[in-house]
């Protein structure tokens, strides 16, 4: 019956250790290059994406992060991703889905102030984007589509308000301020009155 016991006990203990330690698939790395510090997520995979050729992807090896046009060839990254000047204060920030930028990238000065943020899709700009000036006001914002402007894209530069649209990268319209709509409007109707206007004889 001991020997039963003992037998038993080596087997279950021989079964407990040979099954898989848990894994929930996360890991991170943590690099410091030059000027910047980088800590990204390498979420392991269910399977490789299909690569396309117009974009760029992001992947680790050798204690570095590269960026290769319809290829990799290492990590992917996965995840979250961060970037820090020397200061520690942020530098950049976004979202990685199997090697591609997804959702808002953002980007900082060394001193804090908001650079730029864009949205994209999969490694494709698509969606809104906001960029400011060394004072962190507003400097222009719209759209893009596929990696194009598209849409309404309003500019701001020392007081000035330019409003451009644009079709899949180019412009097709420009759109002034209401102001001058209306002054426009009101020469067309001066001009229009003075070509009815009946010319007088002078007689002499």
């Amino acid at each position: 019956m001991k020997k039963w016991l003992v037998l038993m006990l080596l087997w279950s203990s021989g079964s407990a250790m040979a099954q898989k330690i848990p894994s929930d698939g996360f890991d991170k790395i943590r690099i410091a290059d030059g000027d910047k510090v980088i800590q990204a997520d390498l979420k392991a995979v269910q399977s490789d994406p299909d690569v396309e050729t117009n974009k760029f992807y992001y992947w680790a090896s050798g204690n570095s992060i590269h960026a290769t046009q319809g290829g990799f060839s290492g990590r992917l990254l996965n995840g979250k991703y961060a970037e820090y000047y020397p200061n520690k204060n942020l530098k950049q920030q976004g979202l990685f889905k199997k090697g591609l930028k997804e959702g808002v990238w953002k980007m900082w000065s060394d001193n804090g102030q908001l650079v730029e943020w864009y949205t994209w899709d999969l490694g494709i700009k698509s969606g809104k984007f906001n960029l400011f000036d060394d004072k962190g006001s507003l400097k222009q914002s719209g759209k893009y589509k596929n990696n194009l402007l598209n849409g309404k894209i309003e500019s701001f530069d020392n007081g000035k308000h330019i409003t451009l649209k644009y079709r899949n990268g180019t412009v097709v319209d420009r759109n002034p301020s209401q102001f001058w709509q209306k002054v426009n409007i009101f020469k067309k109707l001066k001009l229009h009155h003075k070509q009815k206007q009946p010319k007088t004889i002078k007689k002499g």
